[in-house]
């Protein structure tokens, strides 16, 4: 059993993080579709049709979490997205197709592609695990008015938190590109 908080919490998280991702994919659908065709995983013809599935599946989760439909379902089929997200990242990986757009909130860090690396896996793995735990059954109490005071500024602090890890990761991505010679070059 998980407090009805706490449920509360990562439900409002995957509506908002879900929905910020699909406004992407939906307002900038043509990049979006590069995104998807660099990945290499699909026969060009079902670039476009896959990408505007994505962000129906987004859209449809997002409502879901924000509307408290079949909980379960909802994690499951969020995990189940996300785990076809990180199967995605992980190909390319074992590929060496590190220098790949990830397709992870384009838009958001001022044009600049994050790009493919391990650090993505890790935090799939974790929004999985979180859409996971939301499913489990709550704890039988009622939510207070301090509750919901608490819920707003933990949606916030976890928001921030999301969007400082994003940061981070793109940080080490520049780093990383300064400390490596581009390709071609005699480092001397």
């Amino acid at each position: 059993m998980l407090d009805p908080l706490v449920i509360k919490l990562l439900s409002l998280a995957f509506a908002l993080l879900l929905a910020a991702a699909a406004w992407h994919k939906l307002t900038e659908p043509v990049r979006f579709r590069g995104i998807l065709a660099a990945y290499r995983l699909l026969p060009e013809a079902l670039v476009a049709p896959a990408a505007w599935l994505f962000a129906v599946l987004e859209i449809g989760l997002a409502i879901a979490w924000a509307l408290g439909w079949n909980p379960a379902a909802t994690a499951a089929a969020t995990a189940a997205l996300l785990g076809v997200y990180t199967l995605a990242i992980g190909v390319n990986l074992l590929r060496g197709r590190i220098y790949i757009d990830c397709g992870c909130g384009f838009g958001a860090s001022g044009g600049s592609g994050q790009q493919l690396s391990s650090r993505l896996l890790l935090r799939n793995a974790l929004l999985i695990t979180a859409a996971l735990a939301a499913a489990l059954p709550p704890a039988p109490r009622q939510l207070l008015l301090a509750d919901y005071v608490g819920l707003a500024g933990a949606c916030v602090v976890l928001a921030l938190l999301y969007l400082g890890a994003n940061q981070l990761l793109l940080n080490a991505q520049a780093i990383n590109s300064w400390r490596k010679p581009p390709a071609g070059s005699n480092p001397t």
